[in-house]
């Protein structure tokens, strides 16, 4: 015998009448409270109190870098005006006012490049401090970058042959996520960068190791949470025998 189809009937959800699943939602805004306020942010401070970046005290480089880039340069900038003499003169000869004129604004110009590298040399800075490491550079338009150490993964030592007859080194600083150097900070003593750089690989050992070993924060879950009724319900089968 068939047996007729059953109709579908709604399901309703039950209304609970245990006091404290009304409770439930207000029992949550505790512990978000606990979460957000986990963290110590500290006084908000004032705009007067925020540290201009013209008052941190920062280090000059070895003053023999700007001698060593004033000799590179005039060399560079006497090359370049011996073969311009003689491209003027002698390649391709030209009118005698043309060439001295042409000349002298090669001179002046050379003069004037020499000078601009001379003194953006002198304004290269750096500091070390407690969370981060700044360095500054720039003649007409300066540029100040500050690396933390939480993001510094290792420091090299560079030496050209140049550097190394004035016992200078560059420090080459590597951020996590990138392949190049983030910070080349040239003029310095051999001596004096090999110490900066076992100083800035301690303290970024010691950041990271700090990050790592801090307490995860457990939001408390309430322990009269009600679950959905409908989720742990038994799946029921009908057998019918015909």
């Amino acid at each position: 015998m068939d047996t007729p189809p059953q109709s579908k009937s709604s399901i309703i959800q039950p209304q609970s009448n245990n006091p404290s699943a009304a409770t439930t939602i207000s029992a949550m805004s505790p512990s978000s409270e606990t979460f957000a306020h986990a963290y110590d942010h500290g006084p908000r401070l004032s705009q007067d109190e925020y540290i201009q970046l013209s008052d941190l005290p920062l280090s000059s480089i070895d003053p023999n870098y700007p001698k060593l880039l004033l000799i590179i340069s005039s060399v560079v900038a006497v090359i370049i005006i011996t073969v311009l003499s003689a491209f003027l003169l002698i390649a391709k000869p030209l009118p005698l006012t043309i060439a001295a004129v042409g000349l002298v604004s090669a001179i002046v110009l050379a003069v004037v490049l020499i000078q601009l590298i001379h003194l953006k040399a002198h304004k290269i800075a750096y500091g070390l401090f407690t969370h981060e490491m700044v360095f500054r550079e720039g003649l007409f338009w300066v540029s100040t970058t500050a690396l933390p150490y939480t993001r510094l993964q290792h420091v090299n030592l560079s030496q050209g042959p140049l550097e190394r007859k004035y016992n200078l080194v560059t420090l080459k600083f590597f951020s996590a996520g990138s392949g190049l150097a983030e910070i080349d900070l040239p003029g310095l003593n051999a001596e004096l960068a090999e110490h900066l750089r076992q100083h800035l690989l301690s303290q970024a050992a010691a950041t990271h190791q700090l990050l790592t070993t801090e307490p995860e924060i457990i939001v408390p879950t309430p322990a009269d949470a009600q679950t959905d009724p409908l989720s742990i319900q038994p799946s029921q089968q009908g057998n019918h025998n015909g």
